[in-house]
């Protein structure tokens, strides 16, 4: 029986020392052929990337058919396997880099992906809030248009009796009705527009706040305070529970503390009655003196003597 030669193998490459010159070792996982070329360093031979020698497409069965396109057109860089090795190499540096910025720009699609997530997220609660506002937009929009006609009628009414208005303000400062006087009112922001440097409390604190809402006012020390209104609109926060809101002021309105709540004395109409004016008229000199010039409209002028 004829002897069988096994040559040294193993799995993987094999160690430096491993081959002695010209032995053969054989990597069986990897199927590759190993040899050293004097004792102590370790050479590829069946893959070595043409390093052993040079490799023809002849010698290669089965080759792509995208290596076979290169070969049969003879495209002189590729036209030998040593020469497509050669350039796989040169590209390798280049391919790292690639996987690199690929790595990278994973990173970043990973992070805009979360990114859209969280927004979607975000527009689906934005919806129902939208939704929420166009009810209520509905619901402004029927008494915005109620109100229109009321407003068209209304409209220059004040500007008509803007003369009187500010000669009963002349008159309010003087406190003609006993009551104090605190500053001014926006009625469409619902907050004090103004406040006197009179209105404070028995340690000279002020008792009011500009931009708060009348409502922060509540209690006996606030009995008899007003403001008047400067810019109109529908009366909100006015007290816990509210009698004015809403209902429309005017300007000149007042809005007038009497401890729990703030009332809305309207001077918008074309005649002011006395009903709606306080204090004793009998003590009020120089509205006496403004009566007196108002009199007897039609009596004689005389001119008097010299």
């Amino acid at each position: 029986m004829a002897n069988v030669i096994t040559l040294k193998f193993g799995s993987g490459p094999p160690a430096k020392d491993a081959l002695k010159q010209g032995e053969v070792g054989l990597d069986l996982t990897n199927k590759v052929i190993y040899t050293s070329t004097d004792g102590s360093d370790i050479v590829e031979m069946s893959r070595n990337m043409g390093e052993g020698g040079t490799i023809d497409w002849g010698q290669i069965e089965n080759v792509p058919a995208v290596l076979q396109l290169i070969v049969d057109n003879n495209i002189p860089n590729y036209s030998t396997f040593d020469a497509l090795v050669t350039q796989v190499k040169g590209n390798q540096d280049a391919i790292a880099a690639l996987e690199s910025i690929n790595s990278g720009l994973q990173g970043q699609i990973d992070a805009l992906s979360q990114e859209l997530t969280d927004l979607t997220a975000v527009v689906a609660e934005n919806t129902t809030d939208i939704g929420l506002n166009e009810n209520a937009i509905g619901a402004n929009k029927i008494l915005i248009n109620g109100n229109t006609t009321a407003i068209e009628l209304l409209d220059g009414r004040v500007t008509d009796n803007e003369d009187d208005i500010e000669a009963l303000q002349g008159l309010i400062d003087k406190n003609l009705t006993g009551l104090f006087l605190a500053g001014s009112y926006n009625a469409e922001a619902g907050t004090i527009s103004n406040v006197l440097d009179t209105a404070v409390d028995e340690n000279g604190d002020p008792l009011f706040l500009k931009g708060n809402a009348l409502n922060n006012y509540v209690g006996g020390k606030y009995q008899g305070y007003y403001f008047v209104v400067d810019v109109p609109g529908e009366l909100k926060n006015t007290g816990t529970p509210a009698r004015a809101d809403g209902e429309m002021a005017y300007i000149g309105d007042w809005m007038v503390s009497d401890g729990p709540h703030w009332l809305h004395f309207n001077f918008s109409q074309e005649s002011t009655i006395w009903g709606t004016i306080g204090g004793d008229i009998s003590v009020q000199t120089d509205l006496q003196a403004q009566f007196a010039t108002k009199l007897d409209l039609n009596a004689p002028i005389v001119g008097g003597t010299y």
